[in-house]
This record gives C-alpha cells, sequence and structure tokens, in this order.
C-alpha cells in the first residue's frame, strides 16, 4: 500500500472513531447532566473500569497485535482457505474462554471492588459490586467485537470496525435522554445505565457480523487448538497481554488512589481521560491501526535490508501525521482546556467545580499527549515483526514510574482538590518514559526514526502551534462575559483556523487537505506535511 493509500486508510479508522467519539461524547454529556461527577458516578466509573480493562487486555488492542499479523499475512500469500480456517478456530476459542471469565468476574464481584475500589465507603463500594455483575458481561462481547476487528482490518476494511462503538454508547444516550430525569435516585440511574451499557455491547457485536461473514465467509466456530496459526496467535496473545496488562494495571492503580482522595476524585480523572483519549484514538490508533497490517505484508514480502527501508518511511509519515494533529491538542488542552470541559460537559449536576477540576486534571494528561499517541504506533512495529517482548519489558518500567510517581504527588497534595491531577501527571511521565525506550530501541535497529524532511515538517508544526495559541490567547480576554458555547467555539475555532492556514502556508499537505487547497510545496521525503 503506497503512503497516499494507508493516510487514507488511516482516514477510515480516524473516520470511524470520530463517529464513535462524537456519539461518545453526547452519552458522556448526558451521563454529567444526569450524574455529574459524586458518589453514583464514581461507582459506575469504577465498576465500568474492570469489563473496559479486560476489554482492552482481551479485545480490540490485542487481537489485533496478536492476529492481524499472522492472518495478513496468510491473505498475502493468498491462502484465503488456511485463513478462513484460522479466523473461525480462533473465535471457537474465545467464544469458550469469555464464558467462562464472564461467570469467574461475576462470581468474584465483591472481590473485585474490595481491592480496586477500598477507599469507597460502604453504600458506594456495595454499589460498585452490583454494577460489576451486570457489567461484567461486557468484557466477553468486547473481546468478539476485537475478534471482528481484527478480521476487518486484515482485509482493508476499516471503518465500520471502528465506527461500530457508536451503538455502545447510542444505546446508553437513549436510556438517559428518555429515563434520566426519572429515576428514584442517583444510585437508581446508575444501575439502570449499566444494563443500557451491557445493550450497547450486544449492539456494537451485531452490527459488524454481516461484513465479517462476508468477508471470512460462513462463521462455524471450532475449538482449534490444533491449528498451527491458532497457536502461533494464542502465542502472541501472552506476551501482548503481559504488556497490556501492565499499563492495565496503571489504570487500576490510577482509580485506586483516586478513590483514597476526595469524592468525585475518580469521576474527575474518568472525565479527562475521556477527553484526552480523543485525538490520541482519532490520530495515534488511526495510523498504527491502518499501519499494522501493512507492516506485516511488508515483513512477509519484503527482502530483510528493503524492509527496514520500508519500515523506517512508514515509521516517520505516521508519526509526522499523528504529530500534526496531537502537538496542537496538546496546546489547546493546557491552554484552553477549560473552554472544552465547559462546552462539552458543563450541564446539569456538572457545574463550575467540575469544569475546574476537570480542566486541571486534562492539562496535566496533555503533558504526555504527544507520547501517547506514539508509543501506539512505535509499539506496532514490534507487534508487526512478531517481537512482543520488548514492549513488555518497556511497559513494566514505565509504569512503574508512572505509579510511584502518581502516588507521590497524589497522595503530597491530597488534601487538595486537584490532587487528582498529579496522578494524570504520573501517567504522562510514565508514557514518556516508554516513549524513550521504544524510540531507543527502534532507532537502533532502523535507523533515525525523522529524516531531514520528517523534522522539517515537526518545526512547521511547531511554529503554526505557538502561532496559533498567541492569537487564540490574544482573543481570550475580548471574548470575556460570553456564554461558554459563544468563547469556546470561537476561540477554539480561531485558534484552528490560524494553525491549518499557517501549516498550509509553511507546505503541509494535511493542512491542504482540511481546507481543500492544493499544498503549496511537497515535502522531500514526497509526503506533504
Amino acid at each position: 500500500m503506497t503512503p497516499a493509500r494507508e493516510g487514507r486508510a488511516a482516514g477510515l479508522v480516524a473516520a470511524g472513531i470520530l463517529v464513535s467519539r462524537l456519539v461518545g461524547f453526547v452519552r458522556t454529556w448526558f451521563a454529567a447532566r444526569y450524574l455529574g461527577a459524586g458518589a453514583a458516578q464514581d461507582a459506575y466509573t469504577m465498576a465500568l473500569r474492570v469489563p473496559n480493562a479486560l476489554r482492552n487486555l482481551l479485545g480490540e488492542g490485542t487481537l489485533s497485535a496478536a492476529f492481524v499479523p499472522v492472518y495478513s499475512a496468510m491473505l498475502a500469500r493468498e491462502d484465503e482457505r488456511g485463513a478462513r480456517a484460522l479466523a473461525n478456530a480462533l473465535l471457537g476459542v474465545l467464544l469458550v474462554g469469555v464464558s467462562l471469565l464472564t461467570l469467574l468476574g461475576i462470581a468474584l464481584a465483591p472481590v473485585l471492588t474490595a481491592v480496586l475500589a477500598s477507599g469507597f465507603d460502604a453504600e458506594r463500594a456495595a454499589l460498585t459490586t452490583r454494577l460489576i455483575r451486570v457489567l461484567f458481561p461486557m468484557a466477553g462481547l468486547m473481546v468478539i467485537s476485537g475478534w471482528c476487528l481484527g478480521v476487518q482490518n486484515s482485509h482493508r476494511r476499516f471503518f465500520l470496525s471502528y465506527a461500530s462503538a457508536a451503538m455502545w454508547s447510542v444505546a446508553q444516550i437513549v436510556l438517559l435522554a428518555g429515563w434520566g430525569s426519572r429515576a428514584e435516585s442517583l444510585a437508581q440511574l446508575a444501575w439502570w445505565l449499566a444494563w443500557a451499557t451491557l445493550a450497547g455491547a450486544v449492539l456494537q457485536v451485531s452490527v459488524q457480523l454481516p461484513e465479517v461473514w462476508r468477508l471470512a465467509g460462513p462463521l462455524r466456530p471450532t475449538f482449534g487448538l490444533g491449528n498451527t496459526e491458532v497457536r502461533a496467535v494464542l502465542g502472541n496473545l501472552v506476551p501482548v497481554i503481559g504488556a497490556l496488562g501492565v499499563v492495565q494495571l496503571s489504570g487500576f492503580a490510577d482509580g485506586f488512589i483516586a478513590a483514597y482522595l476526595e469524592p468525585g476524585s475518580v469521576s474527575v480523572l474518568g472525565f479527562a481521560n475521556q477527553l484526552m483519549l480523543l485525538p490520541v484514538a482519532l490520530f495515534g490508533i488511526a495510523v498504527s491501526a491502518s499501519s499494522l497490517p501493512e507492516f506485516a505484508r511488508d515483513r512477509s514480502a519484503l527482502e530483510q535490508e528493503t524492509v527496514r527501508e520500508a519500515l523506517r518511511a512508514r515509521v516517520q509519515d505516521g508519526w509526522v501525521r499523528i504529530l500534526f494533529y496531537v502537538v496542537p491538542s496538546a496546546v489547546v488542552f493546557v491552554l484552553f482546556g477549560d473552554l472544552v470541559v465547559g462546552v462539552l460537559l458543563r450541564s446539569g449536576q456538572f457545574g463550575l467545580r467540575e469544569q475546574v477540576l476537570v480542566h486541571g486534571t486534562l492539562a496535566a494528561y496533555a503533558v504526555g499527549l504527544v507520547s501517547f499517541a506514539t508509543n501506539r504506533l512505535l509499539a506496532a512495529v514490534f507487534h508487526a515483526r512478531q517481537d512482543y517482548r520488548a514492549p513488555l519489558r518497556f511497559s513494566m518500567v514505565s509504569v512503574g514510574v508512572s505509579i510511584a510517581t502518581a502516588a507521590s504527588l497524589a497522595f503530597a497534595f491530597r488534601t487538595h482538590a486537584l490532587a487528582v491531577a498529579g496522578i494524570a501527571l504520573g501517567a504522562a511521565i510514565g508514557s514518556w518514559v516508554n516513549f524513550t525506550l521504544l524510540s531507543t530501541r527502534l532507532r537502533r535497529e532502523l535507523g533515525p526514526l525523522l529524516a531531514s524532511a520528517g523534522r522539517a515538517a515537526l518545526w512547521r508544526i511547531v511554529t503554526a502551534t505557538a502561532l496559533a495559541a498567541v492569537v487564540a490567547g490574544a482573543l481570550r480576554p475580548l471574548t470575556d462575559g460570553l456564554h461558554r458555547w459563544v468563547e469556546g467555539p470561537l476561540v477554539l475555532g480561531t485558534f484552528s483556523v490560524i494553525y491549518l492556514v499557517t501549516s498550509w502556508w509553511r507546505g503541509s499537505g494535511e493542512a491542504a487537505r482540511w481546507l481543500r487547497l492544493a499544498p503549496r510545496r511537497q515535502a522531500r521525503d514526497g509526503t506533504a506535511r
């Protein structure tokens, strides 16, 4: 796949993620409006953390990393029958595994609450246990959704696999919009919302099955542990799960620490994390997801020296594309994050105090936004080469740094409402440690990850971002007194226009595509950024 076609593939992934995230923010707005950032929201957020962690461990990212390289290589060899047998055999193994896991999780719900939310009072802990029992089956459904995503991505079908997540949010929006004001208590509303969340997971899988059936043929799950390729995928899963498991440990640790801070801290951390993940998902995951099948095909089809050159070129192209979006996003979160939070979340139970706390936590996350997004791409290079141990080791080191830093900062300022921001800052610092380890290893094996054209593109991004920040910052005093729904779009829109126009003027093809203009000049590596 050429860089242009790979860029279009990344665009399809981003479009699918954008659809799901926009619908997700509507869901978040309703949740903030009706549940606020108090005890019931704390319980729901903590209960959702367990199935979400398993979703990340065993679902989309893990199966893509372990399954797509093997499946894509078989498609590259035109072994469609073998690829179909692999898909069905893996599906059978997953169905058995997630069924057992779901039953175990429901039975152990009180234990999970005691371990993860020991800082909760008795009322919040009891509600969390009830919600875990409803939400835990979602983890199994999301594993199957991850299998569907892997099949589609290997066949270079990207949009539906990511856009289908919107159905998960739609079910919750319907519940909150229709019955949010009818609940007798916030605890009852959280209980209803848990059931709607589970229904959304069913819908997310259902909308993908027709496309998967068309691509992979009739779905006839078999318990295929004897299949050589299945054993290869399962063998790949172990270190990938280990690496992601370490990352999820960091997430659990963050929630554990937040539970000992002021009530509502778990919710504040959750809201800020959702906002931070938007550019990471739209650009970091989009580029890495579309690149992974191509990395695997290159490895299968090209000679060793050519593979190194191809990987280095793809990494640079993807990295510059990621930086084009996440560098200005980080600056916006720090300087204008109050407007972002106010426009997207402030309503009903979510007031000015919650806006200030979420903004402070989001700004701390923004310190690591570049590394959060880039690490996905760098890890995809290792996964395509079926080297899973190095990312595991690096994750263990970075998560250790993250947890130690988060605990030190949060507990040192635990009496302050913004102590929760220390948790986010710890995650950001740990992410930079992971980036340093991944990039150092790849530079040693592939050579410089940014050639002169890539460095020039980075300089264009930084200078365009700085100019946009200055202009938008100068406009801010003039907008005082305006309603947040007027001030936010005005300031953020000005920032975006200045950034895009300046980037286009300095030769960015990515900006030219947004502005629907011809690039002023082509970058020396053949990719206009």
